[in-house]
């Protein structure tokens, strides 16, 4: 319609090709993130145990973990790492539009993460937090998106990489470093819904 205003200002315009990339691994990730919601539940072996449900049984159920199975190199946490970078790559335009640099440190760090992990088995899934944490952050001074959705991001970021991922590293087992994983677990999962649903409303007005 003549005259009417754009939904995006120029400079945070993206290919349509890349926001259905955007969209299609945010949803890939939501799938593969409930999917090992389940895993909080149960105390069987599920497909979509990720790194994040060993950092909660290490510390909820520790007989049913060990410190090793982060050690242990998986194929599930690599994939996920390289589709938080796809889905974070799709977003840089907006999220460049408050701060260039700290967007492209955002879309680096889970490709970096994911080669320091192919090289050791164990570092650099904190690089994917990391990421996410300043995406939320930037998301939520752009408006990309919920601001509702952006501080869950946040909060899911904080509570997994500080009080997951480091507290997990410098404190013996605790119920409490437990629960604290299995909400921002749940924040996490419930972020990639609302950025899949955003990434997708993009894509088609892209598309129009």
């Amino acid at each position: 319609m003549a005259g009417a205003t754009p939904a995006f200002s120029d400079n945070e315009r993206s290919p349509r090709w890349l926001l259905v990339i955007g969209a299609l691994a945010a949803w890939v990730l939501f799938g593969a993130f409930l999917i090992g919601a389940f895993a909080l539940f149960r105390t069987g072996s599920m497909p979509a145990r990720n790194w994040l449900i060993v950092l909660f049984d290490l510390n909820l159920r520790p007989s049913l973990s060990t410190t090793s199975a982060l050690g242990a190199f998986s194929l599930l946490d690599l994939v996920l790492m390289l589709l938080v970078g796809l889905l974070v790559a799709a977003m840089y335009p907006a999220l460049s539009e408050k701060n260039k640099a700290w967007a492209a440190i955002a879309v680096t760090l889970p490709f970096l993460g994911a080669a320091i992990f192919i090289a050791t088995s164990i570092a650099g899934r904190s690089a994917v937090l990391l990421a996410a944490l300043i995406s939320a952050t930037l998301a939520l001074r752009t408006r990309f998106g919920s601001q509702l959705g952006a501080a869950a991001g946040i909060l899911a970021s904080i509570l997994l990489l500080i009080v997951g991922d480091f507290g997990t590293a410098a404190f013996p087992p605790s119920a409490l470093i437990g629960y604290l994983i299995g909400i921002g677990y749940f924040l996490w999962t419930a972020w990639l819904f609302l950025l899949a649903m955003e990434m997708g409303r993009r894509a088609r007005i892209a598309a129009a």
